[in-house]
């Protein structure tokens, strides 16, 4: 950098600031013990090595430390670094700034800062996460509460090696890559240190633990995202970056990985071949699933357009019902769009959705399954703006009996703007079944996970509550039968541990969750930030004589999302009749 655009910098900084000259600090006086610098919105000067370089911003350590495992040795300074280098010794000058999202731990930083090359010095060696190093805690997120605590409070942990240059040893990856963020999350020394592994690779959240050793791996320059399109039970030999604060978790921008060795996904069928005495019903939700290709004059960006058919995704999910489920004898299905997907209309029907998807499945050796819909008012149940998602049917005429015109609703005020739940009932050998189909309200707008407000907030869970409370209520409103099944199935969006669904399990009628029939941790068809979770269920009050067992298929939560055909995984229920 020029001296003149320095000395220009330097005075815009001072003639807009209180103070007058700035402090002369190490930089692990600027991070101070806590979450947020003791000098916050203060100039400072300090020198440190250039660690790592970013589009428009570096990172400066301390070259010796101050030897306090309680502070930090790195900062991230928001300058671009036109004419710096990994090795460069700096003095940088500039205000400190706590930055972070609404409820987030921030992230101590260098702005509206100048920067000066005095030289070239060795990198400080990188802080090793894993057994032969740190171990961040695996229980407890943060500790309301309590005092400064990194052993036993990950995002104190983090905090105490923010910007700092680390290497995570024998990483698995427990997150896959994120089409949109190019980020993806792993576990150190191949998870035997961690909490909540599941048989898939994976780390699932269970009640009171969401797993802070979770760490979030950034992708970016001079790594093109392409080649890190990983997914759940990859492995590395290590990667190495600096710490920072995104999107609400903590983890490293990416500057070195090494050994990467891929698992291989080979999905088996899960599906049996028919037989007369059990019912094989299907549960899955398809992601905003249409069959056209939306004129981009109506839709409010090139993102709201995209092509079902092209992608591949009807055929894809022809083949997991038709290969790998056995053709079930009924599919639940959630997120089905209307005829023109995304688009701004009136259209609110999905015959043309519908139509497409049965023609991909006789395509793939399938049934001629008989669709079941009913459209709901325009614009009015969330979603993707007019979209129109809805919840169906399919159901196999050779294998069951029911009339379409029999469908309902369940309509209740817990439903506004919310997807209706789809009652259908039918025959199976003579007897009744009766299988309500939900789609409860998302857990959008609620606390992140890394945030400060500990135990998150869930943004819905009094919505889902009274729409539990809906589904449960038309159930005692039914007829006494004692040879009928009653089934709920579907995208609940809660845990298997929370209200909506103990409501729907501990009171009468008491229905079972088939998913306790697994272990706490391979309760799994979704994953969020790195972490299994359960989301959609399978809820049974069976007839005298009767048995089901649950499955789930997982086909999509391992893989990164430029590969899923839905970002939930289906569920696949047997149910035997003497």
């Amino acid at each position: 950098m020029h001296i003149s655009h320095v000395l220009a910098a330097f005075l815009m900084v001072s003639t807009s600031a209180a103070a007058s000259a700035a402090e002369n600090l190490t930089i692990p006086q600027v991070q101070g013990r806590g979450h947020t610098s003791p000098y916050r919105d203060k100039l400072v000067r300090f020198e440190g090595v250039v660690t790592q370089l970013r589009d428009k911003t570096f990172f400066a350590q301390d070259t010796a430390g101050d030897g306090d495992d309680l502070t930090s040795d790195g900062i991230l300074v928001r300058r671009e670094p036109l004419d710096l280098a990994v090795g460069d010794v700096v003095r940088v000058e500039g205000f400190v700034e706590e930055q972070g999202g609404l409820g987030e731990f921030t992230t101590t930083t260098i702005a509206k800062s100048i920067y000066t090359k005095i030289g070239t010095g060795a990198l400080p060696p990188a802080i090793v996460l894993g057994a032969s190093g740190r171990r961040p805690p695996t229980e407890a997120v943060a500790l309301p509460g309590e005092d400064f605590n990194p052993a036993r409070s990950g995002a104190d942990f983090f905090e105490t090696i923010e910007g700092m240059l680390v290497t995570v040893a024998e990483p698995v990856v427990v997150g896959p890559t994120g089409e949109k963020s190019n980020a993806f999350f792993v576990v150190a020394d191949k998870g035997s240190h961690a909490t909540g592994m599941n048989s898939l690779g994976g780390i699932t959240s269970t009640p009171g633990d969401f797993n802070p050793e979770r760490i979030r791996v950034q992708v970016g320059k001079p790594f093109a995202p392409a080649n890190f399109q990983v997914s759940t039970g990859d492995r590395f030999s290590s990667l190495t970056g600096a710490v920072i604060t995104d999107a609400g978790a903590y983890g490293i921008q990416l500057n070195a990985a090494v050994g990467y060795v891929p698992k291989t996904w080979q999905f088996t069928s899960i599906g049996s071949e028919p037989a007369t005495d059990v019912l094989t019903v299907a549960s899955y939700n398809v992601e905003n699933l249409d069959a056209k290709v939306e004129v981009l004059a109506k839709v409010p960006t090139k993102e709201d357009r995209d092509d079902d058919v092209g992608a591949g995704r009807f055929a894809a999910i022809a083949d997991h019902l038709v290969r790998l489920m056995g053709s079930p004898d009924v599919v639940a299905l959630q997120e089905v769009q209307d005829n023109d997907g995304g688009e701004f209309s009136d259209e609110v029907d999905a015959t043309g959705t519908l139509t497409t998807l049965v023609q991909a499945i006789t395509a793939a050796g399938g049934p001629a399954y008989v669709p079941v819909c009913l459209n709901p008012v325009d614009d009015a149940e969330g979603g993707q703006p007019g979209g129109n998602i809805r919840l169906a049917y399919l159901f196999n005429p050779q294998r069951v009996t029911a009339d379409p015109l029999a469908a309902l609703r369940i309509d209740d005020p817990a439903f506004a703007r919310t997807r209706l739940p789809l009652v259908l009932p039918l025959k199976f050998r003579g007897t009744e079944l009766l299988i309500i189909n939900v789609h409860f309200s998302s857990k959008s707008g609620s606390d992140s996970l890394y945030g400060i407000n500990q135990p998150p907030r869930d943004g819905t869970l009094a919505v889902r509550i009274g729409q539990a409370r809906a589904v449960r209520e038309y159930i005692r409103g039914l007829s006494h039968d004692p040879r009928r099944t009653i089934l709920v199935v579907g995208d609940f969006n809660t845990f298997w541990y929370e209200e909506p669904i103990l409501l729907l399990t501990g009171g009468v009628p008491a229905m079972r969750n088939l998913a306790l029939d697994h272990s706490p941790v391979d309760r799994v068809s979704y994953t969020f930030e790195g972490n299994s979770q359960s989301l959609d269920h399978a809820l049974v009050l069976l007839g005298e004589g009767q048995s089901a067992t649950m499955k789930t298929l997982h086909v999509n939560s391992v893989l990164p999302e430029s590969k899923q055909v839905s970002d939930h995984d289906p569920k696949y229920l047997q149910i035997k009749f003497d």
